[in-house]
């Protein structure tokens, strides 16, 4: 057969990729920094390179829900960057505790001991805060027991037990009728100010337990909110009074009551719902909840024993001033002892409604501070 010559293609047609020689292969990729070169009609273009590994790093791990490339092979194409995490799958859309907060609570069942530890620490850590919400809300009554004659009875007591620094026996110095209306004003004022004193200081607790920032302002925007809610549970504990006549009922019955306050705040219930959930916490664990109060009860009768005896000396031996003068020292440092020790047993309360919760219906710590966040039942 002779020679053909090779055939032209139609007009309008590519022409045919030339044969490639056998062995051969294609060319290799262009130096770093330049350009490649058009590939030959007929070839596509040859990939990328890889990326190249910097010695010392990591390579960035594959997406969620693809498996990493086998050893020795570089990672696909289109997984993230170092330095840019993926958000995984499912987070909650509020983070329980802001970035630097440190919850408190352990997210398990806590022993006597455990429990009591939790209270001091928290304490502590939170003194200055949980303390001068408690002497704020004791201004008032301060105030009014000085104006309604207590602090001239206190200053004469004072002043007899200093008689050579008075000089003189004292006498007291307002009329009868002003102490009967200060004092009236003062029962009122106490009752009015009854939620503030157990809500402020049980939100704050709750607030610094589960590690959030808090702030006096805070507390009282809070308590305003469930005001009503908090004065009608204080009234459903004056019925508590004439238990007292038989005196292990009234015990029995202020434990089961005893985190009705902390649940309301956390719950978004009414006064008697709260009562009922504090019923239904405090069952089968009335024992150990007696326990523990007891102790902080008698710690706090204790310290407020000290800071009472040390009051009275303290304004004896201030000379030259009047009765009025030497009571309303008395009532100030007195106040000042009480304000201090009043937050342990609220914090107390707050902790004990935790591990009650934990302990009986599986709470974690996301869901109570959720909870604690909405002020209602997540």
């Amino acid at each position: 057969m002779g020679f053909q010559p090779p055939s032209w293609p139609p007009a309008g047609e590519p022409d045919p990729p030339a044969d490639k020689p056998e062995g051969s292969y294609p060319p290799p990729p262009p130096p770093a920094g330049q350009l490649a070169p058009p590939p030959p009609s007929g070839y596509p273009p040859p990939p990328p390179p890889a990326p190249v590994q910097q010695p010392g790093s990591y390579p960035s791990p594959p997406p969620p829900g693809e498996s990493p490339p086998p050893p020795g092979q570089p990672p696909s194409y289109g997984s993230p960057q170092p330095g840019y995490p993926v958000q995984p799958a499912g987070s909650p859309a509020w983070p329980p505790t802001p970035p630097g907060a440190t919850p408190t609570l352990r997210l398990r069942p806590l022993s006597f001991g455990e429990l009591l530890d939790d209270v001091f620490r928290v304490y502590r850590r939170h003194f200055w805060l949980l303390v001068s919400i408690s002497l704020v809300l004791a201004l008032p009554t301060l105030i009014l027991e000085i104006l309604s004659g207590q602090a001239d009875q206190l200053g004469f007591s004072a002043a007899v037990l200093n008689q050579a620094a008075s000089g003189s026996q004292p006498q007291f110095t307002q009329p009868p009728q002003l102490n009967f209306i200060a004092l009236g004003l003062q029962y009122i004022v106490a009752i009015l100010l009854v939620p503030f004193v157990e809500g402020a200081i049980t939100l704050a607790a709750m607030e610094v337990a589960l590690g959030r920032p808090v702030t006096l302002a805070s507390c009282l925007r809070g308590v305003l909110r469930r005001y009503w809610a908090l004065l009608g549970l204080a009234l459903l504990g004056l019925l508590l009074f004439p238990l007292f006549l038989c005196f292990p009922v009234a015990i029995w019955i202020l434990v089961r009551w005893s985190v009705s306050v902390p649940a309301l705040l956390a719950e978004g219930v009414g006064p008697v719902r709260a009562i009922q959930r504090s019923w239904e916490l405090t069952r089968a664990h009335w024992w150990r909840l007696f326990g523990i109060l007891v102790v902080v009860v008698l710690i706090q009768l204790v310290m407020n024993s000290i800071v009472g005896a040390a009051a009275l000396p303290l304004a004896a031996v201030i000379p030259f001033v009047s009765p009025l003068v030497r009571g309303s020292i008395s009532l100030t440092v007195s106040t000042i002892g009480t304000a201090v020790i009043t937050p342990v047993l609220y914090l107390c309360l707050v902790l004990l409604y935790f591990d009650l919760r934990i302990r009986k219906e599986s709470f974690d710590l996301d869901q109570l501070a959720a909870q604690v966040r909405g002020g209602g039942q997540t």
